[in-house]
């Protein structure tokens, strides 16, 4: 439902369940930030759990515990969510929290500091994890544009220096209706939950929308970067840029990066793992994102097989564009994606999640249609993926080896 200060809300009943979930979608995350504000997008993420107008301190998360609920959020390239679990009969009390934690947060000056600390605990720790620092430069090689290559986390110094003001100001650009989805799904009052939210983020005041980043990101020649630390193996991310979330072809992108590495049946397993023992572990994604999604190849290995491990990659992607795949291959593949589908709409959250992201994102079609998709895709619709997308001068391996 659209409201007339620009709020959706989506409703999902399933009055067979026991529980409910309510999150609140923001669409800002990491690439609406400029430089001077990395990280600040998360930053304000964990100064709203800090109190609220009617819910000062810590009452918001002393009420949720106190009817069995649960809260967190989280921040990502492109939005920031919000979210309370509980049982059934606490939806209303859960919209009227989340609703004014986002609409009167406090920011109080004694929470601020203490919370730098944490953040900037968090980015260190981050930076130790070879995960991280792997990913954080995998997406700066084959963004170079588009701010999709900004880190989630931010930089330290931004975060010790962001004054109050910078951080109210930057919350009030953002948090308005028009970039807000409200999503509750579970069991509970169509009609008494549709006022709730009526009565609550539909009172929000209509403000202008800021200017939307522009994440399209032109081709550009792949990157071979190799970075040393204090770890025993090799890590590797190779990767190349993909479907952008609307395109029609973001149906085919989970069906061949399954085919490519998404299990011990799969073709890079098979060969770099069985056959020719180059690698301890590998598997294939693929991330969308508006704008262009990736595909990413993970290995861990011994730092002397590198070469050894780029050039297999290639050849098994090269494989599939000039032999194609096996019907065998392509209804493994669907059947375990159809597997992981439904397991990923057990609970309300899940299913939650899953509504609001897409619709967030601007693709509210592609959760309803995804298994009638699925069921129709040939493996001629793999190897068009693969030669649309790939290319051996546009892949770009990043990897962190021993020092």
């Amino acid at each position: 439902m659209k409201y007339d200060n620009g709020l959706t809300s989506i409703l999902i009943n399933n009055k067979n369940s026991m529980t409910a979930s309510a999150i609140a979608f923001v669409r800002v995350g990491a690439v609406n930030e400029s430089p001077s504000q990395a990280g600040l997008s998360h930053f304000v993420e964990h100064l709203l759990f800090k109190g609220s107008k009617n819910y000062p301190g810590y009452a918001f998360s002393k009420n949720v515990e106190n009817f069995g609920g649960e809260i967190n959020a989280a921040t990502s390239k492109e939005f920031t969510m919000y979210y309370i679990n509980m049982q059934k009969d606490f939806v209303e009390e859960s919209l009227k929290m989340l609703a004014d934690i986002i609409q009167n947060p406090l920011f109080p000056e004694d929470e601020i500091n203490k919370e730098r600390k944490v953040v900037i605990e968090e980015i260190q720790r981050h930076m130790d994890n070879p995960d991280s620092v792997l990913y954080e430069k995998f997406y700066k090689s084959i963004y170079k544009k588009s701010p999709l290559k900004n880190s989630i986390i931010g930089k330290a110094e931004v975060i010790a220096n962001v004054t109050h003001k910078e951080i109210y100001e930057y919350y009030k650009l953002h948090y308005v209706p028009e970039k807000i989805i409200i999503v509750v799904s579970g069991s509970f009052d169509n009609d008494k939950t549709e006022k709730i939210i009526e009565n609550t983020f539909g009172k929000f005041k209509s403000q202008p929308i800021p200017e939307e980043p522009i994440l399209k990101e032109g081709t550009h020649a792949g990157e071979h970067i190799i970075e040393y630390g204090k770890i025993e193996v090799g890590y590797m991310l190779s990767g190349f840029l993909a479907s952008d979330i609307d395109a029609q072809d973001v149906y085919v992108a989970d069906l061949a990066s399954d085919i490519l590495g998404g299990g011990k049946s799969a073709r890079l397993y098979k060969s770099l793992y069985e056959k020719k023992h180059l690698v301890y572990a590998i598997d294939s994604t693929f991330s969308v994102e508006k704008g262009a999604g990736n595909m990413y190849i993970t290995s861990v290995f011994e730092p002397k097989n590198l070469e050894s491990i780029k050039e297999e990659i290639e050849r098994q992607i090269e494989k599939i564009v000039n032999n194609g795949i096996s019907e065998e291959e392509l209804n493994r593949s669907k059947l375990l994606l159809k597997t992981d589908w439904q397991f990923s709409n057990e609970t309300p959250y899940d299913i939650a999640d899953k509504v609001g992201h897409w619709s967030l994102m601007g693709n509210s079609n592609f959760v309803p249609n995804y298994l009638d998709k699925l069921k129709f895709l040939t493996c001629q619709d793999v190897i068009k993926f693969f030669k649309r997308y790939y290319c051996k001068d546009k892949i770009s391996h990043v990897s962190l080896l021993p020092k």
